[in-house]
């Protein structure tokens, strides 16, 4: 399984040499996928989410399709996701996007998806993607909006020292992390986990934690 799980998207040349190597050949011959769900629930102004499409864009994908899961029927959107080489799902409120995931059927496909495809993590997107979400501001009471997707073992918290979102800063991480078992990536905007199998690397300018129990790395 082949993941590039971002804070901030495809938003330098660094992100998308990481996606080409990680899918084996260049971007322009390729067909991506947008997924924008989470953003649906989000009140205010969604220039961030025009930013992540227009980073999209200008990677030089060959062509680029948005597939909202939670407004098609499944013979739709899967022949669609099916069709492209990459799948970016964005960020937004993780709990409304866990839900769609499963109500929609996607979280099922993923796994076989992914056999030949790369997922493509933004924000929420990426935190999905690991065994539990306690860590997102968005989650609500119900027991099962904590349940990640499993895709890989670790966890991760988007956006840390950016000026739009206080709750990622470095105390606030490593206090949140403390009774977590699990490692987790603390990712500045332009940091991103590159996961290929087994080998899981951090990429990118930005700054990152790496965090697990006693366990401190990073730069």
């Amino acid at each position: 399984m082949k993941l590039l799980l971002t804070s901030s998207g495809l938003a330098d040349q660094l992100s998308c040499d990481a996606l080409a190597a990680l899918s084996g050949r260049p971007l322009v011959d390729q067909r991506v996928a947008v997924v924008p769900t989470a953003a649906n629930v989000v009140e205010g102004d969604k220039g961030w989410l025009l930013a992540n499409y227009v980073d999209v864009q200008r990677a030089g994908f060959a062509a680029l399709d948005i597939v909202d899961v939670s407004a098609l029927e499944p013979a739709v959107w899967r022949p669609r996701l099916w069709s492209a080489d990459v799948l970016v799902v964005t960020g937004g409120d993780t709990t409304h996007l866990l839900r769609w995931l499963r109500r929609s059927g996607l979280a099922d496909d993923l796994p076989a998806l992914l056999r030949d495809r790369v997922y493509v993590g933004i924000s929420a997107g990426s935190m999905v993607t690991g065994p539990h979400v306690r860590l997102s501001q968005s989650i609500q009471v119900e027991p099962d909006d904590s349940r990640g997707l499993g895709l890989v073992d670790f966890l991760i918290v988007p956006h840390l020292d950016s000026p739009w979102f206080p709750a990622p800063a470095d105390g606030a991480v490593r206090a949140a992390v403390a009774g977590l078992a699990q490692r987790t990536f603390a990712l500045a905007d332009g940091a991103a986990v590159v996961v290929s199998g087994a080998d899981v690397r951090v990429v990118g300018t930005g700054r990152h934690l790496d965090l697990m129990g006693g366990r401190v790395g990073g730069r």
